[in-house]
């Protein structure tokens, strides 16, 4: 009996290693977000919202990486996928002034100037000092006048 319970214990400990390396830490995830804002920073977008998606499937309400993953979406023109982010960040945090701005700069690509003076407006009653979304404000304004 002996014997065989001293077999198991090596087989046990090669399973649990086994299982332990599946596993991802709170430093994994930490190398996770560094390296997608450095791809970002470099103009990988692709490889950064891949990253990203690792972060977040560590931390389902890791702020930043829906944040930052939105601002990539953006710029690779996947509106629908930044505004989901987007979205997700003012769920997780309903006063970030610079989501409403990025949500409203999607809208604005997307041409629903309505709800990005919605979101423009949301933004500068949080942070009254954020010129960009005076000045995105503004040319919707001009949009408008123009119709």
């Amino acid at each position: 009996m002996k014997r065989q319970f001293l077999f198991l214990i090596p087989l046990l400990l090669i399973i649990n290693s086994c299982v332990s390396s599946n596993k991802l830490s709170k430093s994994d995830l930490e190398n996770y977000h560094s390296r997608a804002l450095s791809n970002a920073n470099l103009g990988e977008y692709k490889q950064s919202i891949k990253d990203f998606d690792k972060v977040i499937a560590l931390d389902p309400n890791h702020i930043t990486s829906y944040y930052n993953r939105g601002l990539a979406y953006s710029i690779l023109r996947k509106y629908q996928k930044a505004l989901t982010d987007f979205n997700k960040v003012i769920k997780l945090n309903p006063n970030s002034a610079d989501t409403y701005r990025s949500r409203g700069n999607v809208y604005y690509n997307l041409k629903q100037y309505g709800s990005a003076l919605i979101d423009y407006n949301k933004a500068i009653t949080l942070n009254p000092s954020d010129s960009d979304s005076y000045k995105n404000r503004a040319k919707i304004y001009k949009i408008l006048e123009n119709k």
